[in-house]
């Protein structure tokens, strides 16, 4: 059975090559071809700084994980970034377990994220 994830996509006013995108739901192999189709998407439309917002991601395994990894790898190579924000203590945990967070680049609060955008 598929695991249940929804995209929701948001403009940050002021920045023109940005897209907040919130991830509500789990993030594993079921379904990380259609969040990795949707993200990539985007990076191809000339949004190649993307903010994901976790606050209400419950979830994500190391299929998940090595997506999210691919997302940083790709914004870069078009000079761009993929910032992580709002990450819960399971996700955050996750992450560690596997060794990713300085591979990341994970903000406390989403201002935080934005922040460094400039």
């Amino acid at each position: 059975m598929e695991s249940q994830i929804e995209l929701i996509y948001e403009d940050i006013k002021g920045k023109h090559n940005v897209k907040l995108v919130q991830f509500v739901g789990d993030l594993d192999a079921t379904n990380v071809e259609t969040v990795s189709e949707k993200i990539c998407n985007l990076l191809n439309e000339g949004y190649v700084n993307i903010i994901a917002d976790f606050k209400k991601l419950r979830y994500v395994n190391s299929t998940g994980l090595g997506t999210l990894l691919h997302f940083s790898k790709t914004a870069k190579e078009k000079n761009g970034s993929f910032k992580i924000a709002n990450i819960n203590e399971n996700v955050y945990e996750i992450i560690e377990i596997i060794g990713a967070t300085s591979l990341l680049e994970i903000y406390d609060e989403l201002e935080e994220a934005i922040k460094a955008l400039d």
